[in-house]
């Protein structure tokens, strides 16, 4: 009796065997659980919504037309009057009276580029020298002529400053004469400018400083 027992229990064990092997070689389904739902986002107010409206895709609607990004030019206001042209640009500039102005050289004008530089003779023909420079009175008047005198090729000469009306000038041969001859010139003074009587001036008075004071000596003395 205990025998069939056993091998009625052997008999079911060996039938349930591959029962549980399938169901062991089963994967095993494990369910996810169930995903978070994402907060909720504040909806934005109408007025951002109306300025921040997204770009129409040119692609999605073929018949819509090409735009390209142009800056806008201020424009004229045609209803604005336009700014008055000035007066100078009206009107041309009116030149001076017709008797203060000089159209042409008279032949009996001298140019003073031509009269710088002239030659000078005395009144036997000889040549005694050149004029150096003129001079203008405050009124603008010429008052006298500065003669270059002796010298080589203008190297070491003299000037010497004459009247106006002491020399006279001839526009047509371009020569000035005078009445001295050039030894007489040469024996006048030296002619000195402003500027060189300044020069010798501040050279004497700093000669005078820098000189050591000198101190009268003793009287002698006599012995009665």
């Amino acid at each position: 009796m205990l025998k069939k027992l056993f091998l009625l229990s052997t008999v079911a064990s060996l039938a349930a065997f591959p029962a549980l092997a399938q169901e062991a070689t089963q994967p095993t389904t494990i369910t996810p659980p169930a995903e978070e739902a994402a907060p909720a986002q504040p909806a934005a107010p109408a007025e951002d919504m109306t300025q921040q409206q997204p770009a129409a895709d040119p692609a999605a609607d073929p018949n819509a037309p090409a735009t390209t990004d142009v800056t806008q030019q201020p424009t004229t206001d045609p209803a604005q009057p336009a700014e008055p042209a000035t007066a100078e640009a009206e009107a041309p500039a009116t030149p001076p009276p017709t008797e203060a102005v000089i159209p042409a050289q008279a032949a009996g004008d001298v140019r003073a580029e031509k009269l710088i530089g002239m030659t000078v003779y005395d009144t036997n023909g000889d040549k005694v020298g050149a004029v150096k420079d003129i001079l203008f009175n405050e009124q603008g008047q010429a008052t006298g002529v500065v003669l270059s005198v002796g010298g080589v090729l203008g190297l070491g000469a003299k000037q010497v400053g004459l009247q106006w009306s002491e020399v006279d000038i001839q526009p047509d041969a371009e020569v000035a004469k005078v009445q001295y001859n050039k030894d007489q010139l040469e024996a006048a003074p030296d002619f000195k400018t402003q500027e060189a009587q300044k020069a010798e001036a501040d050279a004497a008075q700093l000669q005078q400083q820098s000189a050591p004071a000198t101190t009268p000596a003793p009287a002698p003395t006599t012995n009665n």
